[in-house]
Protein backbone atom coordinates (compact mmCIF):
# COMPACT_ATOMS: atom_id res chain seq x y z
CA UNK A 1 0.00 0.00 0.00
CA UNK A 2 3.03 2.35 0.92
CA UNK A 3 4.26 1.85 -2.42
CA UNK A 4 1.07 2.68 -4.61
CA UNK A 5 0.61 5.56 -2.51
CA UNK A 6 4.37 6.80 -3.19
CA UNK A 7 3.73 5.94 -6.73
CA UNK A 8 0.14 8.03 -6.89
CA UNK A 9 1.84 10.98 -4.84
CA UNK A 10 5.03 10.89 -7.38
CA UNK A 11 2.35 10.85 -10.54
CA UNK A 12 0.92 13.87 -9.40
CA UNK A 13 3.92 15.94 -8.41
CA UNK A 14 5.39 14.71 -12.26
CA UNK A 15 2.05 16.30 -13.72
CA UNK A 16 2.58 19.64 -11.64
CA UNK A 17 5.97 19.76 -12.50
CA UNK A 18 5.22 19.14 -16.15
CA UNK A 19 2.18 22.02 -16.16
CA UNK A 20 4.89 24.87 -14.37
CA UNK A 21 7.36 24.17 -16.65
CA UNK A 22 4.57 24.47 -19.97
CA UNK A 23 3.88 27.85 -18.04
CA UNK A 24 7.59 29.19 -17.78
CA UNK A 25 7.75 28.03 -21.58
CA UNK A 26 4.58 29.90 -22.92
CA UNK A 27 5.78 33.04 -20.55
CA UNK A 28 9.46 32.90 -22.23
CA UNK A 29 7.70 32.52 -25.71
CA UNK A 30 5.41 35.69 -25.16
CA UNK A 31 8.94 37.56 -23.77
CA UNK A 32 10.63 36.44 -27.02
CA UNK A 33 7.56 38.24 -29.08
CA UNK A 34 7.61 41.24 -27.17
CA UNK A 35 11.94 41.50 -27.56
CA UNK A 36 11.71 41.34 -31.19
CA UNK A 37 8.80 43.17 -31.75
CA UNK A 38 10.43 46.07 -29.46
CA UNK A 39 13.55 45.64 -31.56
CA UNK A 40 11.55 46.12 -34.38
CA UNK A 41 10.54 49.27 -33.19
CA UNK A 42 14.03 50.27 -32.18
CA UNK A 43 15.23 49.75 -35.93
CA UNK A 44 12.42 51.96 -36.64
CA UNK A 45 13.63 54.81 -34.75
CA UNK A 46 17.11 54.75 -35.44
CA UNK A 47 16.12 54.75 -39.55
CA UNK A 48 13.81 57.39 -38.83
CA UNK A 49 16.48 59.13 -36.83
CA UNK A 50 19.89 58.30 -38.40
CA UNK A 51 18.38 57.53 -41.86
CA UNK A 52 18.49 59.54 -45.19
CA UNK A 53 16.56 62.44 -45.13
CA UNK A 54 14.55 61.82 -47.57
CA UNK A 55 12.90 58.58 -45.93
CA UNK A 56 12.22 61.05 -43.20
CA UNK A 57 8.23 60.06 -41.25
CA UNK A 58 5.98 62.15 -39.54
CA UNK A 59 5.68 60.48 -35.81
CA UNK A 60 2.07 59.36 -36.94
CA UNK A 61 2.88 57.93 -40.01
CA UNK A 62 5.77 55.83 -38.06
CA UNK A 63 3.21 54.57 -35.59
CA UNK A 64 0.89 53.34 -37.99
CA UNK A 65 3.25 51.59 -40.16
CA UNK A 66 4.72 49.93 -36.92
CA UNK A 67 1.38 48.81 -36.20
CA UNK A 68 0.54 47.33 -39.49
CA UNK A 69 3.91 45.79 -40.26
CA UNK A 70 4.98 44.43 -37.30
CA UNK A 71 4.83 41.02 -37.62
CA UNK A 72 6.27 41.77 -41.49
CA UNK A 73 9.54 43.60 -40.09
CA UNK A 74 10.32 40.85 -37.77
CA UNK A 75 10.36 38.24 -40.52
CA UNK A 76 12.31 41.12 -42.68
CA UNK A 77 14.29 41.37 -39.68
CA UNK A 78 15.27 37.71 -39.09
CA UNK A 79 15.57 37.59 -43.34
CA UNK A 80 17.86 39.88 -43.85
CA UNK A 81 19.89 40.03 -40.09
CA UNK A 82 18.65 43.53 -39.17
CA UNK A 83 20.92 44.61 -41.38
CA UNK A 84 20.34 48.41 -43.14
CA UNK A 85 20.31 48.09 -46.45
CA UNK A 86 23.54 49.25 -48.81
CA UNK A 87 24.19 52.79 -48.65
CA UNK A 88 22.40 53.62 -45.37
CA UNK A 89 25.60 53.37 -42.82
CA UNK A 90 23.23 54.89 -39.88
CA UNK A 91 25.43 58.20 -39.59
CA UNK A 92 24.40 61.60 -40.83
CA UNK A 93 25.93 64.40 -42.64
CA UNK A 94 29.21 66.11 -40.71
CA UNK A 95 29.01 69.57 -40.06
CA UNK A 96 31.66 71.55 -41.77
CA UNK A 97 34.12 73.05 -39.63
CA UNK A 98 33.79 76.62 -38.31
CA UNK A 99 36.97 78.89 -37.28
CA UNK A 100 37.79 78.31 -33.63
CA UNK A 101 39.19 81.36 -32.80
CA UNK A 102 43.14 82.27 -32.12
CA UNK A 103 44.91 79.81 -30.48
CA UNK A 104 46.43 80.68 -26.70
CA UNK A 105 49.43 82.90 -26.30
CA UNK A 106 50.74 81.01 -23.60
CA UNK A 107 52.16 78.44 -25.18
CA UNK A 108 55.04 77.75 -26.60
CA UNK A 109 55.71 78.07 -30.27
CA UNK A 110 58.77 76.76 -32.84
CA UNK A 111 58.68 78.49 -36.20
CA UNK A 112 58.76 75.91 -39.47
CA UNK A 113 60.02 77.86 -42.70
CA UNK A 114 59.41 75.38 -45.85
CA UNK A 115 61.10 77.40 -48.10
CA UNK A 116 61.93 76.52 -52.16
CA UNK A 117 65.02 74.92 -53.33
CA UNK A 118 66.32 77.32 -56.01
CA UNK A 119 66.00 81.24 -55.88
CA UNK A 120 66.52 81.41 -59.50
CA UNK A 121 63.65 81.58 -62.30
CA UNK A 122 63.36 78.76 -64.43
CA UNK A 123 62.47 80.94 -67.36
CA UNK A 124 64.91 83.90 -66.96
CA UNK A 125 67.41 82.99 -64.89
CA UNK A 126 67.22 86.18 -62.60
CA UNK A 127 66.76 85.91 -58.77
CA UNK A 128 63.29 85.29 -57.31
CA UNK A 129 62.40 87.65 -54.82
CA UNK A 130 59.46 87.21 -52.26
CA UNK A 131 56.22 88.60 -52.96
CA UNK A 132 54.48 87.13 -49.64
CA UNK A 133 53.58 83.99 -48.01
CA UNK A 134 50.77 81.85 -46.46
CA UNK A 135 51.03 80.99 -42.60
CA UNK A 136 49.11 78.49 -41.25
CA UNK A 137 48.87 77.65 -37.11
CA UNK A 138 48.75 73.98 -35.88
CA UNK A 139 48.33 72.33 -32.39
CA UNK A 140 51.49 70.37 -32.07
CA UNK A 141 51.25 67.78 -29.53
CA UNK A 142 53.90 65.74 -28.37
CA UNK A 143 53.55 63.72 -25.04
CA UNK A 144 53.78 65.57 -22.24
CA UNK A 145 53.75 69.03 -24.01
CA UNK A 146 52.05 71.09 -26.23
CA UNK A 147 53.27 73.77 -28.60
CA UNK A 148 51.85 76.04 -31.33
CA UNK A 149 53.72 75.39 -34.88
CA UNK A 150 54.10 78.40 -37.42
CA UNK A 151 54.45 76.65 -40.66
CA UNK A 152 55.57 79.62 -43.31
CA UNK A 153 55.26 78.96 -46.93
CA UNK A 154 57.48 82.15 -48.65
CA UNK A 155 55.36 82.50 -52.41
CA UNK A 156 57.93 84.48 -54.83
CA UNK A 157 57.75 85.58 -58.55
CA UNK A 158 59.47 86.86 -60.78
CA UNK A 159 60.65 90.70 -60.88
CA UNK A 160 61.15 90.93 -64.62
CA UNK A 161 56.95 89.56 -65.65
CA UNK A 162 55.46 91.14 -62.65
CA UNK A 163 56.85 94.91 -63.79
CA UNK A 164 55.29 94.30 -67.40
Amino acid sequence: MTLSSRLAALSAECSTLSAERDAAIAQRDAAVQENDKLLMILSQYKRTIFGPRSETLDPGQLSLFITAQAAGAVANDDVTGGKLPDGADGRGKRPARCSRGKLPEHLPSIDVVIDIESHICPCCGERLHKIGETVKEAYDVIPMQYRFKHIVRPRYGCARFAAS
